[in-house]
């Protein structure tokens, strides 16, 4: 039986004219078979947007849990770090203490004023013994202390990076079931419009209607069966000791524990950036210190290499520090090229990082491009606040010294560019360092290299300056070279800024505290902003390298 209202047709007269009659109006509401269908389907989709209900109060619920997480583990870390600064500050404190005390004449109170004779004291063998067990005892306890509160601080600045990680995957799945829903609202209205339509006009609203529907039950499944991303716990643990590793040099010790993480979750981000550090650091232990490379050819650099680029890629080149990461190692491996493009991917993520510009600065002029590398190198200075910190100016300056010596060791033929860029950038830091000024050549003054000396990891010079006119602005860079062959390097606390003027020496001592024990300087000497001159010097006795 056919449940659709029919046209009634009636046939009078001679004529057989025919009348039709549409009677689906004259219909009684409960006898009309499509409106029972649309109340149907109205049902369907208010179950399924209750379903898409739960869901979305089920993420935001989530993402409200993982928020207090990572504000208290915030907070974990915050306390984590004090400890540890804390720790590092007390440390300097006792030092300069037990250093002023050994340099000091004991003082007996029981000695009237005047005496002329002062009290005996202990033999000096015996007091440097006692000292020496005291201080044996406070070192080892000392390391142990900082070891363990570089584990904490580690382990909650992961675990925070990891909880901030699936809160924001929350909070997108949220904002999804939300849109869903709305489009949900959309189909429910289309299909009920339906309902005071006439059935020639029905098809091209509830059609679109009836498709939008089934789209946001595929929408909601696709939503729901998708992965949020967690951390496995054994996984910080392991990745937060091999950062303790890797911040005392114990260098595969921190490649094994890395490993271990990467084994535990294998899409754990921070694991695979911090073994690429790791590993390029068993051939250039220096590396993180001065940006100083001895070898970039050995298996764990080229692995290395390889952990960075895993690492952007399941972070969709979205981290500013993977895409710096990669890009300073493809700088490293001659890509060029592949470097600025990481790099400027990097600005593009945090336009308000002076290193990513000052690192694409040297990358430009690898390629040949000392125009762009000019303009890299102000846009970076221009970001620089030395007022704000001056310590993150001058080890800036000191990283970019760095690069351009390795792009002169790497790109011969790019050594006037470098020496020209060189000049630029020790123009500028003395703008920072003196006021601003006007760069002028000095032809009158005459300097000289009278002594350097490199014992243990002391380093000392003696400058011989003169001629000076008045208030000569002078700037004294010191470059080691790591190695036999290995382009120099600028550490950042080997630079001296001093006004001097007519003739005198310049006197400085430094400690240098180097994994590889330099075998040669080299001192660059600034008078007003330009090169005045240049000095070689020997490094450690019999020029071997020790790392």
């Amino acid at each position: 039986m056919n449940a659709e209202p029919e046209d009634v047709v009636a046939v009078g007269g001679d004529d057989q004219l025919e009348t039709r009659v549409d009677v689906t109006d004259e219909l009684p509401e409960e006898s009309d078979p499509y409106k029972r269908r649309v109340a149907v389907v109205l049902a369907v989709l208010g179950v399924l947007g209750a379903w898409i209900g739960v869901l979305h109060m089920d993420s935001a619920n989530q993402e409200s849990y993982f928020a207090r997480q990572t504000t208290r583990t915030a907070v974990g870390s915050l306390t984590a770090n004090l400890n540890k600064e804390a720790l590092e500050g007390l440390s300097t404190d006792l030092d300069a203490e037990a250093d002023a005390l050994e340099m000091s004449t004991k003082f007996d109170p029981g000695t009237p004023v005047g005496a002329n004779e002062p009290k005996e004291s202990k033999e000096p063998d015996q007091v440097l013994a006692a000292d020496g067990v005291r201080a044996g005892i406070d070192s080892k306890q000392r390391d142990r202390l900082t070891r363990e509160f570089t584990l904490n601080s580690e382990r909650e600045v992961l675990k925070r990076k990891a909880l901030a990680e699936t809160r924001v995957a929350y909070n997108i799945r949220t904002s999804q079931f939300e849109t869903v829903l709305t489009t949900l609202a959309a189909a429910l209205f289309l299909v009920g419009f339906t309902l005071v339509l006439n059935r020639r006009t029905r098809p091209p609203v509830l059609i679109p209607g009836l498709l939008l529907a089934v789209y946001v039950a595929g929408w909601a499944v696709w939503i729901h069966a998708k992965d949020v991303p967690t951390t496995a716990p054994e996984s910080i643990d392991a990745a937060a000791e091999a950062a303790t590793h890797l911040a005392f040099g114990e260098f595969a010790a921190a490649v094994d524990g890395y490993t271990r993480a990467i084994e535990a979750d294998s899409d754990f981000v921070p694991a695979f950036n911090g073994r690429a550090l790791a590993s390029f650091q068993i051939s250039n232990p220096d590396f993180a210190s001065t940006l100083a490379i001895v070898d970039t050819a050995t298996p764990e650099a080229k692995q290395a290499a390889a952990d960075a680029e895993t690492a952007v890629r399941l972070d969709q080149e979205q981290n500013f520090n993977g895409l710096m990461l990669s890009g300073i190692f493809q700088f490293h491996d001659g890509d060029y090229a592949t470097a600025a493009h990481r790099i400027r991917q990097a600005t593009a993520i945090n336009g308000n990082a002076p290193e990513a510009y000052l690192t694409l600065a040297a990358t430009e002029l690898a390629l040949g491009d000392q125009v762009a590398a000019l303009d890299a190198l102000g846009t970076g200075i221009d970001i620089l606040n030395p007022a704000t910190d001056s310590s993150e100016a001058r080890q800036l300056t000191a990283d970019l010294f760095t690069l351009l010596e390795q792009v002169d060791a790497a790109e011969p033929e790019r050594s006037a560019d470098v020496a020209e860029v060189r000049s630029v950038l020790a123009a500028e830091e003395a703008q920072l360092a003196f006021g601003p000024f006007d760069p002028k050549a000095s032809t009158d003054a005459k300097l000289t290299l009278e002594s350097s000396s490199y014992i243990g990891n002391d380093l000392s010079f003696e400058i011989a300056y003169a001629g000076l006119p008045a208030e000569s602005r002078v700037s004294v860079y010191v470059f080691e070279q790591p190695a036999k062959g290995a382009p120099f390097s600028q550490r950042a606390e080997l630079a001296r800024f001093e006004t001097l003027s007519g003739t005198g020496t310049l006197v400085s001592e430094a400690s240098v505290q180097a994994a590889c024990t330099p075998v040669a300087f080299r001192y660059d000497v600034y008078v007003d902003g330009a090169l005045a001159n240049s000095f070689d010097a020997a490094g450690a006795e019999g020029g071997q390298t020790a790392c």
